[in-house]
């Protein structure tokens, strides 16, 4: 270990051998060695007697991570995750409860695993929006559970992360955590640099197929050299919509309100809600025209276009289409690592823990696709994106670049990602949700309406939020309205929006929601028995 390494560990060390608890937020760049010292701190814990978890996004993206954790724990670790099937996760939860198993690995859920005497809790990458469990019930965010859990159990808690999330940086300066900084990467090489495409000056030439002249260029030498080359388009499929030329009419879901994403591979369209799909005819379902074309493009066009402009080369794909095998993710993953293929293109899935040596060249083909989420977190889940795909070119002998294209080269996301600039962009961002009152400032608690009937939810949801800005005594409530996909499997959906401030504990959140339901309760309109409501706390 290097220094910061080494001042981390110790700082870990302290605590585990007072047994105390105490949550460590470790911001490391990525490359830094965040996994090192969780090893070490794991081997110090299980010599102390006691046992270990660890979290993950997911687990099928981390197998370079775990056969580091299997070459120095080996038969110590038992994994826990959505793809075992009943046998398996009844063995390793044995396992763990008669303690033949001493350290945990899994996704959000494992989070419950149960351990004997849980000394050390990890959560690598503690940003990931995956963490928190949305539907269905119980709604929880895993890094609250966990900390709650080394809380009661006397143990240390390390949360990490290149990009960490605004409500743990907000916490630290609360002195919730402490913070553990690793500035360097562990090889000793600097961050790659980042370039940035405006895609408006390549519009009428200087684009091959998705990608702008230097971009292309800069994937064209890298090939020459028999290097290796990553390209994050976060958006899956072939085409965004299929729309008719004559009439203009977009093919939707039957029983969705979303536009059908066209998939060539089995020429049919789908959608990516309930997982509705049909046949793409020629003519138009609408008006009968043949002219019917494809909109937009998705991970398989570009593979498709990448197969073209570089003939001589192989292609990996990486999204949700190519990874449904239990084995998918760790069979790509391994194939590109071994030198089979020479590009590999993928959603966000290519951007997370990802380590190959021989990767030099990263390119973005649209940064902005995060900003179309209508979410506050928008600019956040951007620059982290942004930021953990950056890190992945470079990081052994080989230096590495970044492209960045984007029809918004001045969004301050884009910017602080270019400069590798994390606490600009927290400090920018956390002043604009502090003026606005957005989290870490409150905790959201979201309500959403749902039922067959269209007319009944919408005075159900109205009914609602009045009652409840009634008894909220000038905290904020926003809405209701119709959720952004109004309808999801023939169920149409309403929400509403409370932005409690954060000195309110969770006592006061529920017996504001007591509150709320009991005046509800008393002018409820008819028929809303049929009307599902569900609160999410701390909705991300």
């Amino acid at each position: 270990m290097n220094n910061s390494q080494q001042e981390a560990f110790e700082a870990i060390r302290g605590y585990l051998d007072a047994g105390e608890y105490h949550h460590f937020l470790m911001h490391g760049v990525t490359g830094s060695g965040k996994t090192e010292v969780y090893i070490h701190a794991l081997r110090h814990v299980l010599e102390a007697g006691r046992t270990g978890l660890v979290l993950v996004p997911e687990i099928a993206l981390t197998p370079q991570t775990l056969r580091r954790f299997y070459r120095i724990f080996g038969n110590s670790i038992a994994l826990l995750h959505s793809r075992l099937n009943d046998r398996e996760r009844y063995e390793a939860w044995k396992q763990l409860r008669e303690g033949k198993k001493r350290i945990a690995i899994g996704p959000r859920s494992a989070v419950f695993a149960p351990l004997e005497n849980p000394g050390l809790i990890i959560i690598d990458e503690e940003h990931d929006s995956s963490y928190k469990q949305e539907d269905p019930a119980p709604r929880y965010h895993a890094r609250d559970v966990a900390i709650m859990r080394a809380f009661r159990s006397d143990a240390v808690i390390v949360t990490g992360s290149a990009t960490p999330s605004l409500v743990s940086l907000y916490n630290s300066s609360k002195g919730k955590n402490t913070q553990l900084k690793l500035r360097e990467r562990h090889s000793g090489h600097g961050m790659p640099a980042v370039n940035i495409i405006d895609l408006k000056k390549y519009r009428s030439s200087g684009m091959h197929g998705p990608l702008a002249a230097p971009l292309y260029q800069a994937m064209a030498d890298a090939l020459d050299r028999d290097e290796q080359v990553i390209l994050l388009y976060n958006r899956r499929g072939y085409a965004g919509f299929v729309q008719c030329e004559t009439c203009g009419h977009i093919e939707e879901c039957p029983s969705c309100s979303v536009a059908l994403t066209f998939h060539k591979y089995r020429n049919h369209v789908r959608c990516h809600y309930c997982g509705f799909s049909r046949n793409l005819g020629q003519n138009c379902s609408s008006c009968d025209a043949g002219s019917v074309k494809q909109v937009g493009s998705g991970t398989q066009r570009v593979e498709e276009e990448l197969d073209g402009l570089f003939p001589g080369s192989s292609i990996l794909r990486m999204d949700q289409d190519t990874t449904g095998g239990k084995d998918s993710h760790a069979r790509i993953l391994n194939s590109f690592g071994r030198g089979e293929h020479q590009i590999l293109v993928g959603t966000q899935l290519v951007a997370k823990g990802l380590d190959f040596p021989n990767v030099t060249v990263v390119g973005v083909v649209n940064a902005d696709t995060e900003l179309a989420f209508p979410s506050y977190r928008s600019s956040e889940r951007m620059f982290q994106l942004l930021s953990q795909v950056s890190g992945r070119p470079g990081r052994a002998a080989k230096a590495g670049v970044v492209y960045l294209q984007t029809w918004q080269p001045e969004h301050p996301s884009i910017v602080y990602a270019r400069n590798h600039d994390f606490e600009g962009f927290a400090a920018a961002e956390l002043s604009q949700r502090k003026n606005l009152l957005w989290p870490p400032y409150s905790r959201l608690v979201q309500f959403t309406f749902k039922s067959a009937d269209a007319q009944l939810v919408g005075r159900v949801a109205q009914a609602f939020v009045q009652a409840l800005i009634r008894v909220a005594g000038g905290i904020p409530v926003l809405g209701p309205a119709p959720a952004a996909i109004h309808r999801i499997k023939n169920e149409f959906r309403w929400e509403g929006l409370m932005k409690m401030p954060v000195a309110h504990g969770a006592a006061s959140i529920e017996h504001l929601l007591d509150q709320a339901f009991a005046a509800y309760e008393s002018e409820k309109p008819k028929g809303a028995s049929k009307v599902r409501i569900t609160v999410n706390v701390d909705a991300v």
